[in-house]
C-alpha cells in the first residue's frame, strides 16, 4: 500500500524491519532530543523510531526554514540556496541516530559467512551507484541512486570493517577485498571485452585509493600480509591505474606522497618483502617523484611543503641511509632518484636536484659489495644506469651548481674501482659514449659566452676545469687496460684530440703578457687559462703514452710505423696553440 508522501519510493527506510514494528510509547524525550520543536511535543506519540525519522524528514521538507527570523536583507534568489537537500537531511539525522563506530565494532562477532555478506553488500551498493551514475535517467529502473558522498561512506565502512578484523585479513584480502579494489581501480582499455575507461569521478574513488593506501600502511608491519597486498600499489598509477586514464583526471598525487611516506617510514617492515612488494613501492616511488616538481609561488627556488617530489625525497633519503635496508632495496631505485632530479629540475629547484645526485653517490658506493663479491654481469647492469642517472644532468641541467654537481660525480665514478670490474668493452663504451661526448657538448657550448652578456666568469672557469678532468683523468686512470683494445683505444684518443683542437684553437700560444688584472677574471683572461689548463693536461697524457711505448717518433727510420702515432701527430700539428711545443715532445718519444 503506498502511502500519501510516497516514501517507498525513497526507500529511506525499511517498514517491514522489526525494530520498526516495536512500540515506544513511553520513550524519555531525550531520545527525540535532535527533532525540531513541532516534533517534541509531549501528546505527539510515536509507534517507533523508525517512524519518527519519517515524518520529521516529511515535516522538514513541508516547514522549510518557517522558524527563521524576517531581518529584511533576504533576496528573492538566496531562499532555495540556504535550504539543505533531502540527501543532506539524511546524512544528518543518520549521524545523530545511527552509532556507525559501534555497527563497526560488531563485526568482529560475526562468522565469515555473516562477515563476507555484509562486505559483499557493501560492494554491491558501490558497484550499483557506479553503473547507475554513467546510465541514464529512464534506464534507472531501481529508484533513485545512492549519492556520491553515500557511495564515498560506503567505502569508508568497507575499509573499516576490514581493519577492525584483522584476525580474518587474510580470508577477507583473498575473497573478497582484492578483486573489488582491481576491478574498481585498474585501467581497462577501449579495446576489450570489459568495461572501458568510463570510470567516473566521484569521492567515492578518492576513498577508495585512501582505502587502498591505508591497507597497504597497516600491512607493510605485517610481514604475512605485506607481500600480498603491497603489489597493489601498482594500480594506483599508470600503466594499471585508472584514475590516470579517465578523461578528466583526478589529482591524488598528494595522497598518494603521503601513504607512501608513512608505508616506507615502516623500515623494520619493510626488511622481509619480496621483489613483488618492492615493485609495488618503487612504482609509485617513481610516479609521485614525476608529479612533483612545481614551483612555490611564495619563494622562490623551493617547492610546497606537501609537494609529492618532496615527500619521494623523505621515503627515498629514509630508505638508504637506513642501516637495516642497505643490502635491501633494490638497484631499481636509481629510476625513482632520475625521476627527483628531474623534478628538481622541473621546479627551478637545484637543492632537490643535488640532493638526488648525492643519492645516487650513496647507491654507487653501496655497489662496492658487488665489487667485492666479483659479480661483474650483476655490478654492470646496475651501474650502468646510476651513471647514465647521474650524466643526464651533466650535460642538460639549467643550473650551473647542479651540473658542476653531476661533472664531479660522474669523474669520481668512472675513476673508481666499479671501473675495472665491468667488462673493458663496457668501459669504453662508457667513455665513448658518455663522458667524451658530455665534456665535448659542455666545452663547446661554455666557449661560445657572448661578449656582451652578464655571466659569473669563475663559475664558467670551474665549469671548463671539470669537463677537461672528466676528458682525462678516466682515460688516464684506465690508460693500461684501454691499450690493450687498440681499435676502441684509437677511436677514444682521436676523440679526444678532436676536442682539443676546438678547445685550443687554431691561434698560437701567446707570450707572457702583464696587462691582465689578477684581482678580475675578464673574457680573455678565462680563455687564456683554459687553454694553459687543457695543453698541460694534453701534454701529461702524451708523455705517458710515450712512456708505454704507445707513441713513437714517426720521423725517426727505425721506428714502427703507428697508426696511433700517426694520427697523433698530424692532430698536434693542427692545432696552433701547441705547434711549437711538438718538436720538444717528439724529441721526448725519440730518446
Amino acid at each position: 500500500q503506498q502511502s500519501l508522501h510516497g516514501k517507498e519510493n525513497l526507500l529511506l527506510w525499511d517498514d517491514i524491519a522489526s525494530s520498526d514494528e516495536e512500540d515506544e510509547p513511553n520513550s524519555s524525550n531525550d531520545e527525540y532530543g535532535s527533532l525540531p520543536h513541532y516534533q517534541r511535543s509531549p501528546s505527539r506519540q510515536f509507534s517507533s523510531v523508525g517512524t519518527a525519522f519519517e515524518n520529521q524528514l516529511f515535516n522538514e521538507m513541508a516547514y522549510g526554514n518557517e522558524d527563521m527570523p524576517v531581518t529584511g536583507l533576504e533576496r528573492i534568489d538566496s531562499g532555495q540556496a540556504e535550504l539543505l537537500s533531502t540527501r543532506c537531511r539524511v546524512r544528518n539525522r543518520l549521524a545523530n541516530l545511527v552509532d556507525f563506530h559501534g555497527l563497526i565494532s560488531e563485526t568482529r562477532y560475526l562468522c565469515d559467512d555473516g562477515l563476507s555478506d555484509t562486505l559483499n553488500a557493501l560492494i554491491d551498493i558501490i558497484r550499483d551507484s557506479s553503473k547507475n551514475n554513467n546510465a541514464n535517467e529512464d534506464a534507472a529502473i531501481s529508484g533513485l541512486p545512492i549519492s556520491p558522498a553515500s557511495e564515498a561512506f560506503a567505502e569508508i565502512l568497507l575499509c573499516e570493517i576490514v581493519r577492525k578484523n584483522r584476525d580474518r585479513f587474510a580470508f577477507i584480502w583473498e575473497n573478497i577485498l582484492s578483486a573489488h579494489y582491481n576491478s574498481r581501480l585498474t585501467y581497462r582499455s577501449e579495446g576489450s571485452e570489459a568495461e572501458s575507461d568510463s570510470m567516473v569521478l566521484t569521492p567515492g574513488i578518492e576513498k577508495c585509493v585512501s582505502g587502498v593506501l591505508k591497507i597497504c600502511i597497516w600491512a607493510s608491519g605485517r610481514n604475512v600480509f605485506a607481500n600480498e597486498v603491497l603489489p597493489t600499489l601498482e594500480i594506483l598509477h599508470p600503466p594499471l591505474g585508472a584514475c590516470v586514464w579517465s578523461p578528466l583526471e583526478l589529482n591524488l598525487d598528494k595522497h598518494l606522497s603521503e601513504g607512501l611516506w608513512r608505508i616506507c617510514r615502516n623500515v623494520d617492515g619493510l626488511i622481509q618483502i619480496n621483489d613483488k612488494a618492492w615493485e609495488g613501492i618503487l612504482g609509485l616511488l617513481d610516479w609521485c617523484a614525476s608529479r612533483g616538481g612545481i614551483p612555490s609561488r611564495d619563494n622562490l627556488g623551493s617547492l610546497a611543503e606537501d609537494d609529492p617530489s618532496l615527500q619521494a625525497f623523505r621515503s627515498l633519503h629514509l630508505m638508504l641511509h637506513a642501516e637495516e635496508l642497505k643490502d635491501i632495496v633494490p638497484y631499481g631505485v636509481v629510476k625513482s632518484i632520475r625521476s627527483l632530479v628531474e623534478a628538481g629540475e622541473r621546479g627551478h629547484c637545484p637543492k632537490l636536484s643535488i640532493a638526488g645526485l648525492d643519492l645516487l653517490q650513496l647507491i654507487h658506493t653501496r655497489m662496492e659489495t658487488l665489487v667485492i663479491q666479483k659479480e661483474s654481469e650483476l655490478l654492470l647492469h646496475c651501474w650502468n644506469p646510476t651513471v647514465d642517472a647521474v650524466a643526464e644532468p651533466a650535460e642538460k641541467s639549467r643550473n650551473g651548481n647542479v651540473r658542476q654537481h653531476a661533472l664531479t660525480l660522474l669523474t669520481d665514478m668512472v675513476l673508481d674501482r666499479h671501473g675495472t670490474c665491468i667488462p673493458l668493452l663496457s668501459l669504453c663504451e662508457i667513455m665513448n659514449s658518455i663522458c667524451i661526448p658530455i665534456a665535448g657538448e659542455r666545452i663547446t657550448d661554455l666557449l661560445r659566452i657572448p661578449r656582451n652578456t652578464d655571466v659569473d666568469l669563475e663559475e664558467i672557469m670551474i665549469e671548463l676545469e671539470l669537463c677537461i678532468s672528466l676528458l682525462f683523468k678516466p682515460f688516464l686512470h684506465h690508460l693500461k687496460h684501454l691499450v690493450s683494445l687498440e681499435q676502441e683505444f684509437l677511436g677514444i684518443w682521436i676523440s679526444m684530440l678532436g676536442i682539443m683542437t676546438h678547445l685550443l684553437g687554431d691561434d698560437a700560444a701567446p707570450v707572457e703578457e702583464d696587462d691582465y688584472d689578477d684581482g678580475i677574471m675578464t673574457r680573455e683572461k678565462l680563455f687564456r687559462i683554459t687553454k694553459e689548463l687543457g695543453s698541460e693536461h694534453l701534454r701529461n697524457a702524451i708523455m705517458v703514452l710515450i712512456a708505454m711505448n704507445v707513441l713513437v717518433n714517426d720521423e725517426d727510420d727505425n721506428a714502427q710505423p703507428s697508426q696511433i702515432s700517426s694520427a697523433t701527430w698530424a692532430a698536434i700539428g693542427s692545432i696552433g696553440y701547441c705547434r711549437p711545443l711538438i718538436d720538444e715532445w717528439k724529441g721526448t718519444a725519440q730518446g
